[in-house]
């Protein structure tokens, strides 16, 4: 969950985090360019990069920087450090080929929807998400899924923290709207989503809670491909199963 604000933070570290998520964003950035996105000394931006750069956290090339190789060593520690992940890996198979849609692992962390692991059948098409995504909760099933488990002030933090944004017109940006939304998942116990996300992406989504962190497992598609019995039986029943096979896996292991 969001944890709470610190009472003093180090204005250096996040600078250098600034300078990192804007080669990001852009993919590759020159110092000119990072200069006038982040505001700052053409000298300051330039010692965050060479002090990056002797670390191997950034790489220049022809007078563009881009993110080090050294980035996925953190990265794959940190997807491997998830808990349960040995468990969730041995049911995403079984679910994207019974479904023929590829099947996504999603955790909660700082309010956000973090994609960690994926199974895609053969021939399928990946029509959202990828591995690292940050997404954003009241976007998509398995987002919507992982709300309903959380506490009713859970759920006002996360929205006062990252608010409601639309990424379609059919994104839920009230938030009256998404409480009685997150009542019915409650109810029924699953989340489906059209839409709001991406534009004809749908999704259906069952969340569960394991080593204390929320959890989801979701299926994505086009609108198309699915009819409602496979919205409303199919594919709920299938994740259903899947979360039983893992509090299983989780119970045994102790």
């Amino acid at each position: 969950m969001i944890p709470d604000a610190p009472t003093r933070e180090i204005q250096s570290v996040r600078t250098a985090f600034r300078v990192v998520t804007t080669i990001q964003q852009q993919d590759g950035a020159t110092l000119h360019e990072l200069t006038e996105r982040l505001d700052l000394a053409k000298s300051t931006v330039h010692n965050y990069l060479g002090t990056l750069e002797s670390l191997g956290y950034v790489v220049e090339a022809d007078g563009s920087y881009r993110l080090g190789l050294r980035f996925l060593t953190h990265g794959m520690a940190a997807r491997n450090g998830v808990a349960p992940r040995e468990a969730v890996t041995a049911v995403l198979p079984e679910i994207a080929e019974a479904i023929a849609r590829p099947a996504w692992w999603v955790v909660e962390e700082f309010g956000r929807g973090i994609f960690v692991e994926r199974a895609v059948p053969d021939e399928a098409a990946e029509t959202y998400g990828r591995v690292g995504k940050r997404s954003y909760l009241h976007t998509h099933a398995p987002g919507k899924a992982m709300l309903a488990t959380l506490p009713q002030d859970s759920v006002s933090r996360v929205v006062e923290r990252h608010g409601l944004p639309a990424l379609t017109g059919k994104t839920t940006t009230d938030v009256e709207t998404l409480r009685a939304d997150l009542e019915t998942i409650r109810e029924r116990g699953w989340a489906v989503s059209e839409g709001e996300a991406a534009l004809c992406v749908q999704s259906i989504g069952v969340a569960f809670r394991a080593r204390g962190t929320v959890h989801a497992l979701g299926v994505f598609g086009y609108s198309g491909d699915f009819s409602r019995n496979t919205l409303e039986d199919d594919v709920p029943s299938l994740l259903r199963d899947a979360v039983a096979d893992i509090d299983s896996a989780l119970e045994a292991a102790g």
